[in-house]
């Protein structure tokens, strides 16, 4: 019930504060009918970035939502945590915790938003992603759907009244790909179809809006 409270809120504030926009929303949501198990992972520019893509998920079965440790240092956060599937990873660890809680999710029938990134970045070019995403999806059998957030802005930020676009690309599968029996091979290669997926997502809106958007933050070193 405090889940569904939480979105409804939310939708209705964000809708009025920003311009909110979701572009082949069908392939996420595919996920409600088809049962496939799912790890969402996108780039991450704003603290807010959960919110937007739970509300392009909509209602339903709660998303699990991968999220810093360091939140979960007040004791509101982490009941709201709690309450909303959110649950903590130490960063730069290797936490194995962290990777069976995901795992429980996901086989308990919920979807998963994790940022691979493991950071917020400055720019649209993307950081180096983490492997904990992956790792997840393979032990699960979960497919990728890759979703890109981006912030039509002149520094790729969010801005208060300023436009929200959530692309949501193609699902890549991992099941039979040997990532779950441990294959190194098979992680480059899914971490690198993601990548590309990702990158296609920003370019093909960049070229809509006639190459616009710059891809690093004016005064801001690559």
């Amino acid at each position: 019930m405090f889940y569904v409270l939480v979105f409804i809120l939310m939708s209705v504030i964000f809708r009025i504060v920003y311009f909110y926009q979701v572009d082949n929303r069908e392939k996420l949501t595919a996920y409600k009918k088809n049962g496939r198990p799912f790890v969402i992972c996108s780039n991450h520019l704003s603290a807010l970035d959960p919110a937007f893509i739970i509300m392009a998920w909509g209602v339903g079965k709660k998303l699990s939502v991968m999220a810093k440790s360091e939140l979960f240092k007040s004791p509101v956060l982490a009941w709201m945590g709690k309450e909303t599937n959110v649950f903590p990873v130490e960063r730069g660890k290797g936490d194995k915790t962290a990777l069976e809680v995901g795992e429980k999710f996901i086989k308990d029938g919920h979807g998963m938003l994790i940022f691979p990134e493991g950071t917020r970045g400055v720019s649209n070019k993307m950081n180096r992603m983490k492997s904990g995403a992956f790792l997840i999806a393979g032990a699960t059998d979960a497919d990728i759907i890759p979703v890109r957030v981006i912030y039509p802005t002149k520094t790729g930020q969010l801005r208060l009244f300023g436009k929200i676009v959530i692309r949501v690309g193609d699902p890549i599968p991992t099941e039979g790909t040997g990532l779950a029996e441990g294959s190194r091979k098979a992680l480059r290669e899914i971490k690198g179809k993601v990548q590309s997926e990702l990158d296609r997502l920003f370019d093909e809106y960049n070229e809509s809006v006639g190459g616009t958007l710059p891809m690093y933050n004016p005064g801001k070193k690559d």
